[in-house]
């Protein structure tokens, strides 16, 4: 437990579509990248390279993280089950201790009611005087026609200065301005920002920063065997025509976003040091969940996958008072263990039931292991027609035609997106389907999820093993009474 005495300032920076892999930390492999700041705050804290979020879009992955909650525990299952004013969640809990909890960025958590039951004030970007319209017309579109290649490919390339003053631009201007405010203490600010989502497009020095010939080749499309929105959405796309140059050119501009996201990141951290609060603030860099960027001959993401580009996602925390045992921590952690170290951090102790670990005792070395396994769920049945994304209907449209495909797809083939479950652990992947093609993976030997071994006979018993882990999984989570006895009758 940590000490009773001044509650530290929390600093939430949470990251769209950014990939575990994708930074330079140790252990991670990727000599290509550059996030020192991401990196800097390692040195100060922890980095988690086994950290796995709960599902594989954004809003059910957020809600789960900051509730505590697995998807089929909450039932905030796509992007429009967002919470409610009722619904308990670890920003109500900051308010009702005395933090002042400020938002800035997107949304993807909550209603409008429940906005105002867990933010003490949601900041809204500070935009020129043209407002909303004119940020909106200095968005990158889509540049290639509808017989180029990279039409629907998510890649839009280069961007100029102008449009390099985005969104996430201005909620980091807004962010230096609230910590230039003398904030009341403590506060919570939370800061979730765009990039490095589709589209790939970011301006200079970033778009030239990464030589093509030197980022990782993407994991080939070998698509026999796997799951059929892979070779669908493969061939819909028009990814089937991309060679692997092209593939590289998409990596090396998802790349250059995620730079730019460490630059921005790299912004709060020296604004906290300049107002004396740095090592007086907890805090926490992390993602929703990655992005195929090439991988499997994919971009974007799709609601029942579960790679590990998809599905590992960065988690870098500095906590004041507490020293890591080790900076480089390669344990198997869940996104949801964030909501009860923050708990912990805060010093808020109530009965409210979550499935999350705090992940302090294994920081501090006094535990050196966390999970045996780690599991996400996703996708939906045709008997759940409120959680199908809205269809985009016209493919040619400018910014959000890209997502023609992606939205129409699983109308004509609900089969694609059905509700499946993965199983992991540092040996093994597996993800069972209510439709569609199953999926085993040695990930000793077989760490990218090549070879499909769910249907060779041989696996039989290892198949068990793991179906067992998963019942009981669900056994232990299935529901979530309310934490409060209540009877009145």
């Amino acid at each position: 437990m940590v000490e009773r005495k001044q509650l530290p300032n929390i600093v939430l920076f949470v990251a769209d579509e950014f990939r575990g892999s994708a930074v330079s930390l140790e252990g991670n492999h990727n000599s290509v990248i550059k996030t020192p700041n991401i990196d800097a705050l390692a040195r100060d804290g922890v980095a988690f390279t086994r950290c796995f979020t709960v599902n594989p879009v954004c809003a059910p992955s957020r809600i789960s993280t900051f509730t505590g909650q697995y998807v089929h525990s909450s039932g905030h299952r796509s992007l429009y089950q967002l919470l409610e004013p009722h619904d308990d969640n670890l920003f109500k809990f900051l308010k009702k201790k005395g933090y002042e909890v400020i938002s800035i960025g997107r949304n993807d958590l909550f209603t409008r009611r429940g906005m105002k039951e867990s933010y003490t004030k949601r900041i809204r970007m500070h935009f020129p005087s043209g407002g909303m319209k004119e940020i909106l017309s200095q968005v990158k579109t889509n540049p290639f026609s509808p017989d180029h290649k990279f039409f629907k490919s998510h890649y839009f390339g280069k961007r100029t200065e102008v449009q390099a003053k985005d969104v996430d631009y201005h909620i980091i201007q807004d962010a230096l301005d609230y910590l230039n405010s003398n904030p009341k203490q403590p506060f919570c600010l939370y800061l979730p920002i765009n990039f490095p989502h589709p589209p790939y497009t970011v301006e200079e020095p970033y778009f030239s920063m990464y030589d093509r010939n030197k980022v990782p080749a993407p994991i080939p499309p070998k698509l026999d065997n796997k799951p059929e929105f892979m070779e669908l959405m493969h061939e819909r796309c028009g990814l089937d025509k991309l060679t692997e140059e092209d593939f590289r050119e998409i990596l090396a501009t998802y790349y250059g976003m995620i730079t730019r996201a460490d630059h921005q990141f790299g912004q709060i951290i020296q604004k906290l040091k300049e107002i004396g609060q740095y090592d007086n603030t907890a805090l926490f860099f992390f993602a929703d969940h990655g992005d195929y960027a090439g991988n499997y001959g994919l971009t974007e993401k799709w609601p029942n996958a579960f790679q590990d580009c998809l599905v590992n996602i960065p988690l870098v925390i500095k906590l004041p008072g507490i020293m890591p045992e080790n900076h480089i921590i390669d344990e198997l952690i869940q996104s949801i263990d964030i909501f009860p170290t923050i708990l912990e951090i805060a010093q808020i102790d109530n009965d409210y039931t979550h499935f999350g670990k705090n992940l302090i005792p294994l920081i501090k070395g006094d535990l050196k292991k966390h999970r045996d396994a780690v599991f996400a769920e996703g996708g939906y049945n045709p008997r759940e027609p409120q959680c199908f994304e809205s269809k985009v209907e016209d493919p040619h449209n400018p910014i959000m035609g890209v997502y023609y495909e992606k939205t129409n797809l699983p109308i004509t083939h609900p089969e694609t997106v059905a509700r499946s479950t993965m199983i992991r652990t540092k040996m093994w992947k597996m993800v069972i389907r209510a439709e569609g093609t199953e999926e085993l993976y040695d990930l000793q030997y077989d760490p990218n999820e090549v070879n499909n071994l769910y249907y060779v006979d041989a696996y039989a018993k290892i198949k068990t093993e793991l179906k067992e882990k998963m019942l009981r999984w669900y056994l232990n989570t299935s529901d979530n009474p309310h934490y409060k006895r209540q009877r009145k009758i």
